[in-house]
Order: C-alpha cells, then sequence, then structure tokens
C-alpha cells in the first residue's frame, strides 16, 4: 500500500516525500505520513481480509491558492486508483507555517487496501 500511495501523490505532486521532507525541498511539496490505522486477521483464509490506514496528507507552498488547489486534485486522483479505496476524514484544514514561510492544506484519509 505505501509504495502504491506514494506514486500515486507524486504522479499530481512529484515533490513528495514521507514523514518528513528535506530542508531544500522544491515547493510545492507533499508530505505524508500513517497516523494509524486497523488490521483485519481472519482464522478462515478464504475470507477477503481488508486493511485500512488512516493518513496524513500536508501540502505545502509560497503561494496561498496552490495547497487548496492541489490538495483537490490530489483527493481527486487518489479516488480513481485501482487498488486503492480513499475516504477523506472531513474537508481539508489550511494553515501558515511562520518559521518555513510556506501556506498548507492539510488532509486526512482512510484508505482501504
Amino acid at each position: 500500500m505505501d509504495e502504491a500511495l506514494h506514486e500515486a501523490i507524486a504522479a499530481v505532486i512529484p515533490s513528495c516525500y514521507r514523514t518528513v521532507a528535506p530542508a531544500n525541498a522544491p515547493t510545492p511539496y507533499v508530505i505524508w505520513q500513517r497516523i494509524g490505522g486497523d488490521t483485519s486477521e481472519y482464522l478462515d483464509n478464504e475470507d477477503s481480509q481488508v486493511d485500512t490506514a488512516d493518513v496524513q496528507i500536508r501540502i505545502f507552498s509560497p503561494d496561498i491558492r496552490d495547497p487548496e488547489r492541489l490538495m483537490q486534485q490530489l483527493v481527486s486522483a487518489l479516488r480513481r486508483h485501482p487498488d486503492l479505496t480513499i475516504r477523506p476524514v472531513g474537508n481539508f484544514r489550511d494553515d501558515f507555517d511562520h518559521d518555513m514561510e510556506l501556506f498548507s492544506a492539510d488532509q486526512d484519509l482512510l484508505i482501504f487496501y
């Protein structure tokens, strides 16, 4: 799931990093990380097994409009992924990081795989 998710995100925002971005990351860039999830294990191997991952995605840009626009594009692209089922948890949140002087948008996703 991790590799498929990373590739799908990077197809929309090429500067894609897991958990932390380097100090010199080109903008706009995206960070994603697992923040939870559930594993389904059954005694009967014939039952379908579905695991979930709680994932947080953060997009950073010096342009105030980029994070929201890119988040909408990203969520739309992830919903079309052939192997992952994506469910946004609420709406995105926007913010400004004063230390980095970058605008950001955060979105939590529930991913079934």
